[in-house]
């Protein structure tokens, strides 16, 4: 039988390298969710100033009939 040849430094080397490319995987998650993060939150602010300026809107009609209809 042929002596065994000891494969641990090719596997090493590859264990390493797919753990760097995960690694860059993870950190390139992290900033596309750091990035939503701040797109939902501006999101909530439009919206919510939307919401306000239909309310005023809503309100300001009322009034107006009410102040017309005597």
């Amino acid at each position: 039988m042929p002596p065994s040849r000891n494969k641990w430094p090719e596997y090493q080397e590859l264990v390493l390298k797919m753990l760097e490319d995960h690694s860059e995987s993870l950190e390139g998650l992290r900033e596309d969710m750091t990035r939503l993060r701040i797109e939902v939150a501006m999101l909530k602010v439009k919206s919510g100033i939307w919401g306000a300026a239909a309310g005023l809107i809503a309100v300001a009609t009322y009034l107006a009939f009410a102040f017309l209809k005597g």
